[in-house]
């Protein structure tokens, strides 16, 4: 029997553990709620403003110069059930339009909406506008009334584009119709 003693030692590697030291501290920062936290002191959480107090600057209708609106929160999620529905599953208590936003983005793919078609009526009809049509195509399509939503939103675009897009009908009609039954 032969025995081969083999060094298995690699070659240029020193053969100790590495141990990094620095002479700088880590420093780590925690989330200011947490430091109020453990001090006994209650987090201020931001002040949302309700929906019907924000005066936002949101153009409605394409064929009027009207900005303002009664078409808030409450009223898009009363005249569309099932997107309030579905919006509060995916991004839970809807409060101002930011979230409204958040949700429709969410839920758009879920409607089948395209991305594109997504991006493209945020800058044809503003967030919060495009936000309200996936809002509206979203219940439509769950009532069997649209059968493609994305080429629903993409024929909003267009009549947008050529000053015929009353989005606000829309949302008074179907208020309309909650308030029949």
């Amino acid at each position: 029997v032969v025995s081969i003693d083999i060094d298995m030692t690699p070659r240029g590697a020193p053969d100790d553990t590495h141990i990094l030291t620095t002479k700088q501290l880590d420093p780590v920062n925690s989330n200011c709620l947490e430091q109020k936290h453990a001090a006994g002191v209650e987090p201020e959480l931001p002040v949302l403003e309700s929906s019907a107090e924000v005066d936002l600057d949101i153009n409605w209708s394409t064929h009027t110069n009207k900005h303002k609106s009664d078409i808030d929160i409450p009223m898009l999620m009363l005249t569309c059930p099932h997107f309030a529905q579905m919006a509060r599953g995916v991004e839970g208590y809807i409060r101002n339009w930011n979230d409204l936003h958040r949700a429709a983005g969410k839920i758009r793919g879920m409607a089948g909406i395209s991305e594109n078609a997504w991006n493209t009526s945020q800058k044809a009809l503003g967030p919060a506008v495009a936000s309200a049509a996936i809002a509206l195509i979203f219940d439509k399509h769950s009532t069997g009334e649209v059968k493609s939503p994305g080429g629903y939103l993409r024929g909003m675009v267009e009549k947008a584009r050529a000053g015929d897009l009353h989005l606000e009908r829309s949302f008074h009609g179907r208020l309309s119709e909650v308030r029949a039954h």
